[in-house]
């Protein structure tokens, strides 16, 4: 291949410079230094008219359908697997009069509806959207002037980056604002965490979650074979230890019972075959009947031995529904009227030497044999036979002895009975994950963090790939097969610079999250929201990796490379010149996500498509049912981190260029709008971490100030101003500190609930104890001066006073006399200063600054002193009113049984699938209910076949659908 290296390279750059630099599509470094021959607006336009069109006609749909489809657009308003507190209130039909209502639904309609994960990743996308637009006015007024009056020569949305700024001096205003809006940044941080704190405190102790049995039940892994023994556990965290329970190894029996389902689930698709055959056979036969005898005055029926039934179209069922459930009086099968031996479902089994089978006979008879082993089973493992795996499950009286059982340090030896969860719902529990000893979790975590490292790196190639795309000139004047590219209009070569590149970016990491859920599960991560934690804290590097830094650093250096060839020495220059115009390409990217990406997920095609043409394929009751009432859930971990990088590119932007604020600002307040709606009427948000999601996601948007400032430090270094880069240097220190200290503050209290919650939970609640905190006995002072006797005793005789020789006795006392001179000291100015004070008429201006800065609690304060004073005015009481009194009592949707399954692997107490099939005129269906059931549940209830031999089913009359529990 001939690399043909052009000096002037002018039109070298798709983005120019874009760092994935959608923008500039003009020339090579030479010409952008000089700025004559930028693209970046040609390219934002060619991103945004496709972008805004898809946008627009993704809305009109949504708008179109909302009225007619609420199964796609409102389930949580219809849907009975949501409890009567879950639903959310029906928005009005209208095409205008729905937007209002919506609009004026407040966030804590989703905590109380929804969860707390839910609640607190829209206020997450609030508050990002606060800190671009308190950034639009700390830079915009200040910095964006200072880059469009700067003289070097940039032209387009390249001129209003800080590669326009030629004066060193002028850096100084970059230092200062960015010390303001940085700190601003780690302030909001900071608040947040208090926030989060006192809301989650509040929630956990509310009696709706308290009393559930995950909040009352702590897991320890790695529990040593001594521990393995529900008597011992009960002994060692004592009297309130309610239930124990120690799992087993049940891989055979896992094994069965998935065999068993599979067989259960060809029974049923076989009998339903079966039914349609000898329907449309009969439906044939009486059509042909009825055309030889067109002079009778009803129709023909079928033969006497199929039996009779009355019909009666009850408008509450929706289709005619047969009354007589009367067997047909033949002898034999009912479906051989129409249906032959050789004709019925078949198929060839592997074990049987793919002879051939009845499968219905042959599935009836292996259910009967499989139920029997795993009934064997089963009754081996609740007698104490097999292996006991590591890991126990305690439940405890109340919510209390919960966590002080999860405080408290279990076992001296190191990484026995740990690590402990508290708060794990039985239906996530990842069973293969607990098969574990310690050392293989170890193993296998250390394995698959090395395994994600190298996966980083290598996905670097096709993200490397992309971002040199963005550059699409600079590839077709360096690479000759390329030089087609020219030739094409600028508006082509625009989106292909910049829209392409973009879409190819966020389809290369949508596939990261299934990727990394694999990992955590080989890791052993023992729940579904633990995995999505893992799944959040890895995406969160592939995303700040990939999407920001590779794909910055390729477009740069793809545009400055035939310069930096030539002229090595200028390599300095040419990255301060190129890496503000990597702001380009992600103006593209926020548009993507925000409008688009947002816009699909309003309008869900998938859904549209599953429910009005899927579904109309279905000849089986049972995927209708789970079409209807199967709801995607929301996988937090693979959601948080795209809006975090975004958040971290529109702060590490903010001082270059920061017109990437204005587009983040709009961008993310669009995917709040998207996000409610979603999370309001649309969304399942069973996969609950707690909230543990949002300070995780607060703690990566550091790295955002991290990169910010390091980007600053080295433009301020390529620029010699060494004076803003000192300043910068500094606050880079000052945010690691406050980053540690944020730490080491907010740790322990984000898996923890303090004691002196009870008591203040005993103050809010007029003098009572909380029931589930009861009041411990202690001495009172009294008690403890009466416990031991006076250490001076009256009758002891006064030897009078003794006086040690020493050479010190001339300044006894001075310790004393000092501390009195301190004090006086100390009062004398105070008095002073107040003096001072009113004599100048300062007392009330001081007076204003000392409310604002350590306020008294007020009922009613303003936005901005309650923004500034989250432990006061956002507190543990203040919170907790947030959350409604009213809702039920969890408990009382607990199966009788609970206690001896439910924290049992599901195969232990799983029953077998129960049968569906749709009735028939015939009465085909009767019959094979009745043989069905003497192996298995069955039933024909509720779904019928119509004049179509088409399957009508009422999805209320499933016979296998089990109400929630809310563990």
């Amino acid at each position: 291949m001939d690399i043909t290296l052009t000096g002037d390279g002018s039109n070298g750059d798709g983005r120019v410079g874009s760092a994935r630099d959608n923008s500039t599509g003009g020339g090579t470094i030479s010409k952008l230094s000089s700025g004559s021959d930028s693209s970046s607006l040609m390219s934002l336009v060619s991103t945004f008219i496709p972008v805004l069109i898809y946008s627009v006609v993704c809305l009109l749909i949504f708008w179109t359908l909302r009225r007619r489809s609420l199964r796609v657009y409102s389930p949580r308003t219809i849907l009975r697997d949501f409890f009567s507190h879950e639903q959310s209130a029906p928005l009005p039909k209208g095409w205008l009069n729905w937007v209002k209502p919506f609009w004026t639904v407040p966030d804590t309609d989703i905590l109380n509806r929804s969860s707390l994960d839910a609640f607190l990743f829209l206020r997450y996308l609030r508050i990002l959207t606060m800190i671009c637009f308190v950034g639009i006015c700390i830079t915009w007024p200040t910095l964006m002037t200072i880059h469009a009056t700067g003289t070097g020569g940039l032209s387009q949305l390249d001129r209003i980056t800080i590669g326009n700024v030629r004066d060193s001096q002028m850096l100084f205003a970059h230092a200062v604002i960015a010390w303001i809006y940085f700190g601003f940044i780690l302030f909001t941080i900071y608040r947040e965490c208090i926030y989060y704190i006192n809301l989650r405190h509040a929630y956990l102790l509310s009696p709706y979650y308290s009393k559930r049995l995950s909040s009352r039940t702590v897991m320890f892994g790695c529990v040593p074979p001594k521990y393995q023994d529900a008597a011992r556990m009960r002994k060692l965290f004592g009297d309130t230890v309610k239930n124990v329970w120690i799992p087993r190894d049940t891989s055979d029996l896992e094994r069965l019972v998935r065999e068993r389902d599979e067989t259960a689930m060809r029974l049923e698709k076989a009998e339903i075959r079966l039914i349609k055959m000898a329907n449309k056979r009969r439906n044939k036969q009486l059509k042909a009947v009825a055309a030889a005898l067109p002079a009778l005055p009803e129709t023909v029926s079928s033969p006497p031995s199929s039996g009779s039934s009355e019909r009666s179209d009850d408008p509450e069922k929706g289709y005619p529904h047969q009354e007589n459930t009367a067997l047909p009086d033949v002898n034999g099968s009912v479906a051989a009227q129409w249906i032959g031996a050789a004709e019925r479902p078949y198929h060839r089994p592997l074990a049987n030497f793919f002879r051939r089978v009845d499968t219905i006979k042959w599935t009836r008879l292996r259910i009967k044999a499989l139920t029997h082993q795993i009934n064997k089973l089963r009754r081996g493992f609740l007698k104490g036979e097999g292996r006991r795996l590591p890991t126990a499950f305690v439940e405890f009286s109340s919510q209390a002895d919960a966590e002080r059982a999860f405080q408290t340090l279990a076992h001296n030896r190191p990484l026995h009975m740990s690590p402990r969860y508290i708060g794990i719902r039985p239906d996530e529990v990842v069973w293969g994950s607990l098969r574990m000893r310690w050392f293989e979790r170890i193993a296998r975590d250390f394995l698959m963090r090395a395994f994600i490292t190298a996966a980083i790196v290598f996905w670097s190639i096709p993200s490397a790939i992309v971002g040199t795309i963005s550059n699409i000139k600079f590839l077709s004047e360096t690479f000759p097969f390329l030089a087609w590219i020219t030739k094409l209009p600028d508006p082509v070569t625009g989106i292909i610079s910049g829209l392409l590149p973009a879409l190819a970016l966020s389809f290369l990491m949508a596939i990261v999250p299934w990727m990394l859920r694999g990992c955590a599960r080989l890791a052993g991560v023992p729940s579904l929201s633990l995995i999505e934690l893992f799944v959040q804290h890895a995406y969160f590097a592939f995303q700040v990796v990939q999407v920001f830094l590779i794909t910055t650093l390729t477009s740069a250096a793809s545009a400055a490379l035939t310069q930096v060839l030539k002229d090595p020495l200028s390599a300095k220059d040419l990255l301060a010149d190129n890496l503000p115009k990597s702001s380009n390409f992600y103006i593209s990217y926020i548009l993507i996500q925000c409008l688009a990406v947002g816009a699909a997920s309003l309008l869900r095609a998938f859904d549209i498509f599953r429910h009005h043409i899927m579904a109309k394929g279905f000849d089986n009751p049972r995927g209708l049912f789970r079409i209807w009432h199967r709801e995607r859930p929301v996988h937090w971990g693979a959601v948080f981190p795209v809006f975090t990088n975004m958040g971290v590119i529109a702060i590490s932007y903010s001082c270059i260029a920061p017109v990437v604020l204005g587009f983040a600002t709009a961008g993310l307040y669009c995917i709040y709008l998207v996000y409610k709606y979603n999370l309001l009427y649309v969304s399942d948000a069973s996969i609950d971490t707690r909230g543990l999601v949002y300070p995780r996601a607060l703690m990566h948007l550091l790295v955002g100030l991290y990169l910010a400032t390091i980007c600053l430090v080295g433009l301020f270094a390529l620029r010699a101003a060494y004076i803003p880069m000192v300043l910068m240097i500094g606050f880079l220190i000052f945010t690691a500190l406050v980053h540690i200290s944020l730490r080491e503050a907010i740790f322990p209290l984000l898996y923890n609930i303090p004691r002196a919650l009870a008591l203040e939970m005993e103050e809010l609640d007029g003098g009572f104890v909380a029931p589930d905190y009861p009041q411990d006995d202690f001495l009172t002072d009294a008690d403890i001066t009466a416990a031991y006797p006076d250490f001076f005793d009256p009758g002891e005789e006064n030897e009078g006073p003794t006086h040690e020789v020493n050479g010190t006795r001339g300044v006894e006392g001075a310790s004393g006399l000092m501390a009195s001179v301190q004090d006086w000291s100390a009062g004398a100015i105070a008095k002073k200063m107040q003096a001072t004070a009113e004599q100048y008429g300062l007392a009330g201006p001081i007076g204003f600054i000392m409310h604002w800065i350590d306020p008294d609690p007020d009922p009613n304060p303003n936005f901005v002193l309650r923004w500034l004073h989250p432990g006061v005015f956002d507190d543990f009481s203040t919170l907790r009113r947030t959350i409604p009194v009213d809702l039920p009592d969890p408990t009382e949707t607990y199966p009788a049984d609970y206690a001896r399954r439910a924290y049992w692997p599901p195969e232990m107490a799983s029953p077998t699938p129960v049968i569906w099939i749709p009735r028939d005129a015939a009465g085909v269906s009767k019959q094979e209910v009745e043989h069905c059931r003497k192996v298995v549940g069955c039933s024909d209830e509720g779904a019928e076949l119509n004049g179509k031999n088409r399957i009508e089913v009422e999805l209320e009359k499933a016979p296998f659908w089990v109400p929630r529990v809310l563990y």
